[in-house]
Parts: C-alpha cells; sequence; structure tokens
C-alpha cells in the first residue's frame, strides 16, 4: 500500500518533502516497525523493519486533477487509518487510470479556452483572442495525438513551439504589436516548465538537493527545447515586422481572464465533478493578490505574497462541506502563477537575438524562486497550525 500510495503521489507531482511526510503518517497507522521512506521524483524507496525494501519507479505522469484529488483522499483515509490496504491499493489502481472526465475533444477545447484566458492577461487586445483560440486548438490537438505515443514526448516541446511560431508568422502576426512571444507564449502552457521549476525550487530551498536538482535541470532543459522551437521557427519564417497596437480591452480583462482560466483548466485539467466554483476561488485568490501585490512589489517578486497566501487558502478551504481536496486547488493556483510563462518569453528573446530583453532572465529568476519561497512559507504555516502532537514511529530519510 505504501508503494502503490506513494509512486502515485509522486506521480501527480507532489513535491518530494510532502509524499514522505505523508508516507511516514501512513506507515505509523499499520504497522509497529521502523519505516524508512526517501523519494525522488521519479522513485520510491521505502524499508519497513529489517527485512522488506521496496523500490518503485515510473515516468508515468499524470496532471488530471481528478486523479490528485483522488490519490489525496485515498491517503487521507490510510493516514486516519480508516481505509484497508487491500481497497487503498484497488482505489489508487483505478484513479491511476482513469481517463480524462470529459473526453479527448473537449480537452482539447478546454485546452484552448484556457490559452484564451492567459492570453487575455498577456495580450488582452480583441484582435488577439482568435489569435490565441486558434493556436490553443493546434498545441491542443498536438498533445492529444501525441499522448498515446510516449516516445513523442522529448519532442512535443520543440514540435509545438516550431509550429506554433509557424503559424503565428504566416497567419496570425498582425496581432503581434508587442513582439511574437505574447502571441505564442499562451499557447504553449503545457510544455512551459513552471511547475518542474518551482517545486524543483522548493525542494531545494527544503534541503532535498538531488530531487530539487534533477527536476530544476529537467525543467531548464525543458525551457530549453521550447526556445530551440521558437528560434527555428523565426528563421524559416522570418522575423515579425513592428505592427500598429491594436485596441485593448480594458482593465475588466484581467477579471473576466479569471473566470476564462478556471473553466479552461477545468475542463482541460479534468478537474473533479463539482469543483469549478473552487477552481475560480483559489485562481482568483492567487492571481488578484499577485496583483496587488505588484503594486508594491515588481512582477517578479510578487508571486511571493500570491503564493504564500493561496496555499494556506487552498488547505483551509478544503476543510469546507463540498470543496475538493488540498492538492486539487493548490496545482490549480500554480497553473495560474506561470512562472514559466516569464521564463520562457525572457530566455527566448535572448536566443532570438533581442538582446535588450536578456535582463529579463533574472527577473524571470527571481519570479520562480519568489513563488517557490512563498510556497514554501505557506506550507510551513499549514504544517505548524496542523502539526501532530505525537511524532510517528517511522521516519523519512532526506536524500541529498
Amino acid at each position: 500500500m505504501l508503494r502503490d500510495l506513494g509512486i502515485a503521489m509522486v506521480e501527480v507531482p507532489f513535491p518530494v518533502q510532502l509524499v514522505e511526510d505523508r508516507l511516514v503518517a501512513i506507515a505509523a497507522r499499520y504497522t509497529t516497525q521502523r519505516v524508512k521512506v526517501a523519494v525522488l521524483p521519479t522513485m520510491l524507496f521505502i524499508q519497513i523493519g529489517a527485512a522488506v525494501h521496496e523500490m518503485e519507479g515510473t515516468s508515468q505522469f499524470s496532471g488530471q486533477l481528478d486523479t490528485a484529488g483522488r490519490i489525496e483522499e485515498v491517503a487521507a483515509l490510510a493516514a486516519a487509518g480508516a481505509i484497508t490496504p487491500r481497497d487503498a491499493i484497488d482505489a489508487v489502481h483505478a484513479a491511476r487510470h482513469q481517463p480524462p472526465r470529459f473526453g479527448a475533444a473537449a480537452t482539447i477545447v478546454g485546452y484552448a479556452v484556457t490559452t484564451v484566458g492567459f492570453g487575455m492577461v498577456v495580450e488582452p487586445t480583441w484582435k488577439a483572442l482568435l489569435a490565441h483560440l486558434f493556436l490553443g486548438l493546434v498545441v491542443g490537438m498536438i498533445a492529444a495525438i501525441s499522448r498515446p505515443f510516449p516516445n513523442l514526448s522529448p519532442i512535443l516541446p520543440t514540435l509545438s513551439a516550431l509550429t506554433v511560431t509557424l503559424l503565428a508568422t504566416w497567419f496570425v502576426a498582425d496581432v503581434a504589436d508587442d513582439g511574437l512571444l505574447r502571441v505564442i507564449s499562451p499557447a504553449l502552457i503545457a510544455t512551459l516548465p513552471g511547475m518542474a521549476l518551482v517545486i524543483g525550487s522548493i525542494e531545494l530551498a527544503r534541503g532535498r538537493i538531488v530531487s530539487g536538482a534533477s527536476r530544476t535541470v529537467y525543467g531548464i532543459a525543458q525551457l530549453g527545447l521550447l526556445v530551440y522551437g521558437v528560434v527555428l521557427g523565426e528563421r524559416i519564417a522570418g522575423q515579425v515586422p513592428p505592427q500598429t497596437p491594436s485596441t485593448p480591452m480594458g482593465a475588466w480583462a484581467a477579471y473576466a481572464a479569471i473566470v476564462v482560466i478556471a473553466v479552461g483548466l477545468y475542463v482541460y485539467l479534468s478537474a473533479p465533478r463539482g469543483s469549478l466554483p473552487w477552481l475560480l476561488l483559489i485562481i482568483a485568490v492567487a492571481m488578484l493578490t499577485q496583483d496587488l501585490a505588484g503594486l508594491v512589489f515588481n512582477s517578479a517578486h510578487s508571486g511571493f505574497v500570491a503564493a504564500m497566501v493561496a496555499i494556506p487558502f487552498a488547505f483551509g478551504a478544503s476543510r469546507l462541506k463540498g470543496a475538493p481536496p488540498a492538492g486539487v486547488l493548490w496545482l490549480a493556483a500554480f497553473w495560474s502563477l506561470v512562472p514559466g510563462q516569464l521564463t520562457f518569453m525572457s530566455v527566448s528573446r535572448g536566443a532570438s537575438g533581442d538582446y535588450a530583453g536578456t535582463a529579463g532572465v533574472s527577473v524571470a529568476a527571481g519570479a520562480i524562486v519568489s513563488i517557490a519561497l512563498g510556497t514554501l512559507v505557506g506550507w510551513s504555516l499549514v504544517r505548524t497550525v496542523r502539526a501532530r502532537k505525537r511524532r510517528p514511529t517511522a521516519e523519512s530519510v532526506t536524500v541529498h
């Protein structure tokens, strides 16, 4: 049971320290033997007593929120000793293999709607809306077609970035009044490494050097593949000439974007039934807090405040009747903060020859670190409030 639950949480993905803490708490409910747990981004090691050793690896990662929610529910039941090991294993197996709730076509449309929502934040003009919808549908179809073929995953970022750059240059370049990257980056949210970079930074800050460094290197590699696709597309299609600025949508667009992003993520990430109002709430808290913090801090550091507020809010809201598990809410909050998008835009400017914008790389790095630290502070606050009076007899093993 510990092995199945642990590897399922690794696939969601949860930070390794969260997985270790949860498995230690569960182990204390089902055995009196000493249990050691060590977690890496793709591996799980468990020792029970002196004789039983378990090791499990995975290359399958799930972005479905209903899967994350169900796994967290099972883990919570196990931590309370309220489920048998056999039932827990069966429930985890079913959750890991459940298909998206809305089907392939609806998932593609959901991705396109999410793209439009982020586009309303990055490029809030009427002319750009159809461009974001078009490009989002294209990338959504590429992702859907490649899903049954895992061997295509390594080239998906480059292929998506290349395709979007070519299409944007040839067909929707007239909306790129403030640079091509503002048009194409919302469509590439599924391949942006923001989640890996933020979780890697959290793990590094908690002393998980191996897991944090490997996740960070993976995120940088993904970023490089994306940038290469953009650069290759620009070399093939040519540079986009400066365009006349189009009519902006107005200040209300930022608030409308919250609703659009929530609806899009609800469908695209296959969120649990009845969770749409809660996704809307947590995304609104994250994005509006970031906007308010931006009045005091710069855009690179406002994410610290947003993450610090969103994490405790997610855990608190999850205790209310009808709310989804906390993991569903804070994963949605991570998606709404999109630190990878800022990184991608900054690095791509430098790689494409816009060296005047390369100073933005440090700003992007600051954004990632600020969100990671804000998340770490938020989790620390939650852990302090919910600290157990009795320490479990099991223990986790930190892999440095």
